[in-house]
This record gives structure tokens, C-alpha cells and sequence, in this order.
């Protein structure tokens, strides 16, 4: 119970610091922050941003405990799709891409309903049909 509770915290924190991330403006201090808040909650930007959809899903495999594996893939969703909103093609579409797998992915194994998980999703759709 302490544990969830503790994973709990990790989510709210990462939560917050996403929102602070989000009214950053746009330049290399605001990049090194996504870079930070990469290292912080899910692991290292360069190989996590980097992997392939299933090449993440190994890494929560072999890295995350199991009863935190879909909520730091959640995580790893939120910051591919604020990292994607930002970029310019073909590393949105590929960024957005892999964001929308792992919403679609957290919204089919995750104990809860999120409205906003949908909402982004539906925005990724959006963004990636125009």
C-alpha cells in the first residue's frame, strides 16, 4: 500500500512538472527540462525517444515493475505528445504516432477511464489526418 501510494506522489509530481514544462517557452532551456523530466519519471531521452513502439514496451518490460509498467507508459505517452505537438514533420507524425500506441495501449490496460487519455487521443488523430 505505501508503495502505490508513494507511485501515487511520482504521478502527481510528474504531473505538475508537465504543466510547469508547458508554459516554458520554446528554446534549449525549455528542451533540456523535457530532456530532465524524461530522465526523471521514465528513463534515458536519447534511448526512450529513440525506440520504436515495441522496442519501449520491451524496455517496460525488462526496466518497470509490473504494477507501475502502465502508468510510466502513460507517462512515456504524455511526453512523446507534448514533444510531438512542438516539432515539425516527419518527427511530429512519428513522435504523435508513438504517443497515440501507448494511450491506445494504457487506455485498454489500465484499471481506470481518463477522459483526457481520449481527448488526446482523438487530438493525435486530428493532428495526424490533416
Amino acid at each position: 500500500m505505501l508503495q502505490r501510494d508513494y507511485f501515487i506522489r511520482i504521478i502527481e509530481e510528474f504531473t505538475a512538472a508537465l504543466a510547469r514544462f508547458l508554459e516554458k517557452k520554446e528554446g534549449e532551456q525549455r528542451q533540456r527540462y523535457l530532456e530532465d523530466l524524461y530522465r526523471q519519471y521514465v528513463g534515458d531521452y536519447t534511448l526512450l525517444r529513440n525506440f520504436t513502439v515495441d522496442e519501449a514496451f520491451q524496455y517496460a518490460l525488462d526496466q518497470w515493475k509490473p504494477e507501475e509498467r502502465v502508468d510510466r507508459l502513460e507517462m512515456l505517452a504524455e511526453l512523446y505528445f507534448v514533444e510531438g505537438k512542438g516539432k515539425q514533420n516527419p518527427l511530429r507524425d512519428m513522435l504523435l504516432q508513438k504517443a497515440y500506441s501507448l494511450f491506445d495501449y494504457v487506455d485498454g490496460n489500465s484499471q481506470s477511464f481518463s477522459l483526457s487519455r481520449q481527448q488526446k487521443m482523438a487530438e493525435i488523430n486530428r493532428l495526424l489526418n490533416k
